[in-house]
């Protein structure tokens, strides 16, 4: 299966020359932890408590060294390490107290082997710009963008929200009602949770 990409315009300050266009993948999605699991769990043929244990021993192990101050790098795959932030504006390094210094994110930097392992394995084709449109069209009618939607996945394996609305071009709150309309249908269907939620073919 093909990964879509498109071409964007860069980002330039104001009076200076345009630059290149830059080329960006169209997301198809999130793959919920469950769904990750299921598919090592599938293919690999190791038992299923085996591998969620091993991803959360992995998970804790990585987060007792990363909380301690170190980079960590987990073979194969690439290095993590932590970037922290001052919890207000600081002008001087004597008004700094460790209090005023929090965590900000955790940063993952992939592996050489790894990268050569997803370049490999990589298939790129351009987007089609009915599925990912510059400018879609505004859909009022409900059969219409139910329709547009079903078009969207007989081509990909599943549609986020924020997909849904840039298909049809309607509001986050208006795709959420529109989906759930949709899977009360029977349509689709709802898999995974929270951030990682994607809805497919019922």
């Amino acid at each position: 299966m093909s990964a879509y990409y498109d071409l964007y315009e860069t980002p330039v300050p104001e009076g200076e020359e345009p630059k290149s266009l830059h080329a960006r993948v169209c997301s198809k999605g999130t793959i919920s932890g469950k769904e990750f699991m299921e598919r090592v769990f599938r293919e690999e043929h190791m038992p299923h408590a085996m591998v969620v244990g091993i991803v959360q021993a992995i998970t804790t192990t990585l987060g007792d060294w990363l909380a301690k101050g170190y980079t960590v790098e987990i073979e194969g795959l690439g290095f993590f390490s932590t970037t922290l932030k001052c919890t207000h504006p600081v002008m001087n390094k004597k008004e700094v107290r460790a209090e005023s210094v929090k965590m900000s994110t955790v940063k993952f930097r992939s592996g050489i082997e790894f990268k050569r392992y997803v370049a490999g394995k990589m298939e790129l084709e351009r987007a089609d710009k009915r599925f990912f449109p510059d400018k879609p069209k505004a859909m009022g009618d409900m059969v219409a963008r139910e329709k547009s939607m079903m078009d969207f996945l007989e081509a990909n394996v599943c549609i986020t929200r924020a997909e849904y609305s840039r298909l049809v071009h309607v509001t986050a709150r208006r795709a959420s009602r529109d989906l759930q309309t949709f899977i009360d249908s029977g349509v689709i269907r709802k898999r995974g949770a929270g951030r990682s939620v994607v809805y497919v073919k019922g």
